[in-house]
């Protein structure tokens, strides 16, 4: 249930961010809105009481693997606003393929049969829907599959992350790094952001950050292998 929220949650979010591409560059979309999320999540760390840079947030795992998110988002998102959204969605979603693959492989778990069909079939029906090839190949075509590779490396390093750092910190160090990435890609090329603009990336924000917290918790609690179809 985390990842199939989760994803509802980061499919809407790009949604957003594709119509947002109209008027922002990339570099700016993903500062603007991860700035709004690090001070979304930053607010509401705060309001519980607890610190904001506790023991094992610059730890090498979790700032590997925010930047691992951080390659992933920069090529998913570039892709996204070269590419119709059902083309860049599919080409991602290779990741359940890669995660279940890692998962046997890396993490020797246990893949069933049943689990193999699960994510053979969920990505057959993806293509059935989306018919994402009906168009001519481009080299932006490959911008979704090298962050699929990104997305399976992070959720990999996810579970090396020490438990006792909760994964609200994960998330915020991910926005983090994101949010500085975005604002050095942006420089000399930044374009005013209208209030209108500012309100649907501040929701883009909270969609990702939740999206991406239901994703961490389900990473570090789940089997790689058995949760990886529920992102179709």
């Amino acid at each position: 249930m985390l990842v199939v929220v989760g994803m509802s949650m980061i499919s809407t979010n790009d949604a957003i961010m594709k119509l947002s591409s109209n008027e922002l560059g990339v570099g700016q979309l993903l500062f603007v809105r991860g700035a709004l999320a690090v001070i979304l999540f930053s607010s509401y760390i705060k309001l519980t009481g607890r610190p904001l840079f506790p023991k094992g947030l610059f730890s090498r795992w979790n700032g590997l693997r925010a930047l691992c998110e951080c390659c992933a988002t920069i090529c998913f998102i570039t892709g996204l606003t070269l590419l119709p959204i059902a083309i860049a969605s599919t080409l991602v979603w290779v990741t359940p393929m890669l995660l279940t693959i890692a998962a046997a492989l890396l993490l020797k778990e246990h893949v069933s049969v049943g689990r193999w069909l699960a994510v053979l079939v969920g990505f057959v029906g993806v293509l059935l829907v989306t018919r994402p090839f009906d168009e001519h190949f481009s080299a932006a075509m490959l911008l979704p599959l090298v962050a699929a590779v990104f997305v399976t490396f992070r959720d990999l390093v996810t579970r090396r992350i020490d438990r006792n750092l909760d994964s609200l910190y994960v998330v915020l160090a991910t926005l983090a790094l994101v949010s500085l990435a975005g604002l050095a890609l942006s420089l000399g090329n930044w374009r005013p952001v209208s209030l209108e603009r500012t309100g649907w990336l501040s929701l883009s924000a909270l969609l990702l950050g939740s999206g991406f917290l239901c994703q961490i918790v389900a990473v570090r609690s789940g089997e790689l292998s058995f949760i990886a179809p529920f992102s179709y």
